[in-house]
This record gives C-alpha cells, sequence and structure tokens, in this order.
C-alpha cells in the first residue's frame, strides 16, 4: 500500500512540474508576442525585429472581391518594420491588442492563436485572427511565421 502512495505521490508531482514548465514556456511566448506589439506602439522596429527569426515570412488572409474565398498576400518584413520605425503622433499610434485563446507547445516549436484589435491613436482600425508559429533558438523564443486574418466587422 506504501509504495501504491509513492507512486502516486510521484506522479502527481511529475505531472505538476510538467505543467509549471508548461506554464513558464507560455509566459515566454507570450512575451515574445507581446513585444511585437509594444515595439508597434513606441514606433521601435528593432524592438520588434529582436523576436523574430531570419527568414520569417509574414502573411495577411483577404476577403477576395468575390466575397466568398479568400486570397493570401505575403509580407516582406523590412518594409513592415521600416513603417513601424516612423514616428507616429499620439493619434496615429499603432496599438494591437491580442488574446491569447490557445498556445500549443511541442518541445521546440510553439503555436499561438488568438483574436486580435487594431488600433491607430483611439479609433478602431480592424480586427481578426493572429496565428503565429515560434522556434525556441538557444537564444529564446522566436517568431518563423504569422499569418492573420483582417477585418472591418464582427469584431468581439
Amino acid at each position: 500500500m506504501k509504495k501504491n502512495y509513492l507512486l502516486m505521490l510521484g506522479i502527481l508531482l511529475s505531472t505538476w512540474a510538467s505543467a509549471q514548465t508548461s506554464n513558464l514556456e507560455k509566459e515566454a511566448i507570450k512575451k515574445v508576442v507581446n513585444t511585437v506589439f509594444e515595439g508597434m506602439r513606441t514606433s521601435d522596429s528593432a524592438m520588434v525585429n529582436s523576436v523574430f527569426a531570419p527568414n520569417a515570412v509574414l502573411q495577411t488572409i483577404l476577403p477576395a472581391k468575390d466575397g466568398l474565398s479568400a486570397t493570401v498576400s505575403a509580407n516582406r518584413i523590412e518594409p513592415w518594420l521600416k513603417a513601424i520605425a516612423q514616428p507616429k503622433a499620439a493619434d496615429k499610434i499603432w496599438n494591437e491588442v491580442m488574446d491569447f485563446d490557445q498556445i500549443l507547445i511541442d518541445g521546440n516549436l510553439a503555436q499561438v492563436w488568438g483574436r486580435y484589435i487594431f488600433q491607430i491613436g483611439n479609433n478602431f482600425s480592424h480586427c481578426g485572427t493572429d496565428n503565429i508559429t515560434l522556434v525556441k533558438y538557444a537564444e529564446g523564443w522566436k517568431i518563423v511565421y504569422l499569418i492573420d486574418t483582417s477585418k472591418k466587422e464582427g469584431c468581439q
């Protein structure tokens, strides 16, 4: 009977330790994603660039003209970083806020899925869903792929 209790205790401690590690990794991943948003708010393109892996891919899904299908546009990171770096008046500051609806981790691979709202200054611009893939390198988590949707309606 004592062996069963020790085995149960060992399993519980192992499960608890694994959950704690997972929570720490999730917080590290959130920090990477929020670094992008903070860099956008402060026009700090170096901050944003610091959390992207070399050759990262950026894409946006937009409704096609027929309204029934979608188009995918590929975006280069350099022009986006250049736009972030431009100083902005208070009413032009880019502000994206994301809900971290789901974070999945398998070793050195992570996937973040979440709805977002994007404002320019205090004005609503658009909303959608971010889907972000990260890889854990020696220096930490880096974004390797970001695809999002963008819409003006149905943002709740």
